[in-house]
């Protein structure tokens, strides 16, 4: 059978890719019918979600709809329909265009809500623009056959906007494979390592009251951009953080990035959404071997467990962040062996073959089609 990735998707973001690749591992032919829109701007600020960007937007990707719409074929085996991350508007244009299907997945990672109102705060609660999003977050999940939810915290929290239990699915994204295979560069003493977009989710402000109470012990390296990271320089200078700032590195460079570390950081965020994601690179340094901090939460745990594969503290506490930092800096040997338990667990839990074989159950079971069903199996639409 074939997967039809649909719609306006992020196709560079890391969870469609993993879920395209785990679409193939399981057997699928994959089809894509994209039309790039949301990745052509990289870094989206507050003013990309103001009313004028926000027009602007529309105009586009009703343009992009039309387009979809035309490429859309009817003369064929009717083909498992997938929407992954960014595709709010997709699934609802998928829902009522794709037709006949076998299923209309989606695997949405986050919603317009927790990101925008509750986490990054760009949409005020309450306000006209929150109560769109939240309306957009109800009615796209309602159109799918199933949801994909990347932890059961997710899951619950998804049940709570109104999506029956029964439609939801909980899929682990797992690992990528750029980190899969260890590298040879050895790690530097007491360099502590965080890469990512500067967001509220991230906690770098942790990051960095915890730099100053290190102080010398610890060169602390931060690679990235985002929309917080020139008031957190100077809220650094500020608190006299010792921290080395560091443009983004491209994905096939952080591998050795992470060898690098003696010790990663994760994500250190005190808001709900950062309670509910397994972040990429926390997934990334178990990958490759590297004793991580990450925030505590019932997301963490069904992936890591802490003391056993990664350490866990507060969130929003550096002092605790400062402290187990300390601790692996001067205990390499409880380090690495933090380090090499995380990349056999994750290896064996989350590698490719194993987030395929469950995605492949999860079909078979949810929606009754899998990569050999006859005819799209459960065929949806005339």
């Amino acid at each position: 059978m074939t997967a039809c990735l649909f719609g306006t998707y992020d196709r560079g973001h890391s969870a469609n890719r993993l879920l395209r690749r785990a679409l193939a591992g399981a057997g699928f032919e994959i089809e894509e019918l994209h039309e790039p829109l949301w990745e052509t701007t990289r870094e989206k600020a507050a003013r990309y979600f103001a009313p004028p960007s926000l027009a602007r937007l529309a105009v586009r990707w009703a343009g992009s709809a039309r387009r979809l719409v035309r490429s859309w074929r009817r003369d064929r085996p009717p083909p498992l329909v997938v929407v992954g991350f960014g595709g709010q508007l997709d699934v609802l244009l998928a829902a009522r265009i794709c037709r006949p299907r076998a299923g209309l997945v989606f695997a949405p990672l986050v919603t317009l809500s927790e990101t925008l109102v509750e986490d990054r705060r760009v949409f005020p609660p309450g306000g006209s623009r929150a109560r769109l999003a939240a309306a957009l977050d109800r009615a796209s999940l309602r159109a799918a056959d199933l949801v994909l939810a990347d932890t059961a915290a997710h899951a619950d929290y998804l049940e709570e906007l109104g999506v029956e239990r029964e439609r939801v699915a909980v899929w682990h994204f797992g690992v990528e494979p750029e980190f899969v295979t260890p590298s040879t560069r050895a790690p530097v003493p007491r360099r502590v390592l965080f890469y990512g977009r500067y967001l509220p989710l991230h906690g770098i402000d942790t990051i960095v009251r915890a730099a100053a109470i290190l102080g010398p012990h610890a060169d602390v390296v931060l690679i990235g951009g985002g929309p917080e990271r020139r008031g957190l320089q100077r809220r650094a200078e500020r608190v006299g953080a010792r921290i080395t700032w560091r443009d983004e590195v491209p994905l096939a460079g952080l591998r050795d990035e992470l060898a690098g570390a003696a010790v990663a950081l994760g994500v250190f965020g005190a808001g709900r959404k950062a309670a509910m994601v397994v972040p990429n690179k926390v997934y990334q340094a178990a990958a490759a071997g590297r004793p991580l901090v990450t925030r505590d939460g019932p997301a963490l745990r069904e992936v890591l467990e802490p003391g056993v594969h990664c350490v866990a503290c507060p969130p929003g506490d550096p002092a605790a962040l400062a402290t187990a930092v300390a601790e692996l800096l001067a205990l390499p040997p409880l380090a690495e062996r933090l380090g090499a338990a995380a990349r056999a667990h994750v290896l064996a839990r989350f590698g490719a073959d194993q987030v395929a074989a469950r995605l492949a159950d999860t079909l078979a079971s949810r929606l009754g089609v899998g990569a050999g069903s006859r005819a799209g199996g459960r065929a949806t639409g005339a």
